[in-house]
């Protein structure tokens, strides 16, 4: 398991995962509060084929060895939707009315991001 690894495509594909997973997470959120659930299932499923693009790319096993790496990956993924739900639940108390659009929090009223 180790030795085909790509340490550095496992480091870059949890960053990626990580971020990618953020806007998806504030969509997830505006779904939830929104009350649709094609648009909830859709902003947590999309970005799937990406992690496991990123796991494939840095070499990880699909057996019972690469499960913990594969683990992290999960990780990555659930931190990053849970961030991004995190930023518009702070962008909807500061009255942004942010949308299905993470980019508010860089063109909202106060022209700061959170």
């Amino acid at each position: 398991m180790v030795k085909t690894m790509n340490i550095q495509w496992f480091t870059i594909g949890l960053i990626v995962t990580f971020f990618v997973n953020m806007p998806f997470g504030f969509w997830r959120a505006h779904a939830k509060r929104t009350g649709s659930k094609v648009e909830w299932a859709l902003a947590v499923h999309l970005p799937v084929p990406l992690v496991i693009l990123m796991r494939y790319l840095a070499g990880l096993s699909w057996n019972l060895e690469g499960a913990p790496l594969i683990l992290v990956f999960v990780l990555a993924y659930f931190l990053g939707q849970r961030t991004g739900g995190r930023l518009y639940i702070k962008a909807h108390e500061r009255g942004l009315n942010p949308g299905r659009s993470i980019a508010v929090l860089w063109s909202g009223n106060s022209g700061e991001a959170i």
